[in-house]
């Protein structure tokens, strides 16, 4: 799975370092949403743990690394997470004017909530 130039950075630096925070990210990389592009590396299918830690200060920060398996190979050890579809409000209007045009609505054996699961199914299985 393709990933984007800063996820890119993100993995190499997480391949050749310890770990990385955002502060690192944003000083170094220029980085400034560090969690976003960890996870995309997390759906392309990279093992990533993160420790929650807090500074000589009290603040609270977040240090991401790789598991110990994944530092051992350059590929992603997981199947890469499938996005889920994006529909427009016309393709949706759209879509369940489709759908109600095939349904019967005289007969009231429907509840609202089974025309919300079945017009779900009815997308899923026609987009």
């Amino acid at each position: 799975m393709k990933v984007s130039k800063q996820a890119a950075l993100v993995r190499n630096h997480l391949f050749t370092e310890a770990h990385l925070t955002s502060w690192q990210a944003e000083g170094v990389y220029r980085i400034r949403r560090l969690a976003s592009r960890i996870s995309e590396l997390k759906n392309a299918g990279y093992e990533i743990e993160k420790a929650r830690c807090t500074d000589a200060t009290g603040q609270p920060y977040t240090r991401y690394s790789f598991s110990k398996a994944q530092k051992r190979t350059r590929a992603p050890r997981k199947e890469p997470v499938q996005s889920q579809r994006r529909y427009t409000v016309a393709e949706l209007q759209a879509g369940y004017a489709d759908y109600a045009m095939k349904q019967d609505y005289f007969d009231d054996r429907y509840s609202a909530e089974s025309d919300a699961r079945d017009f779900a199914r009815y997308m899923e299985t026609h987009a």
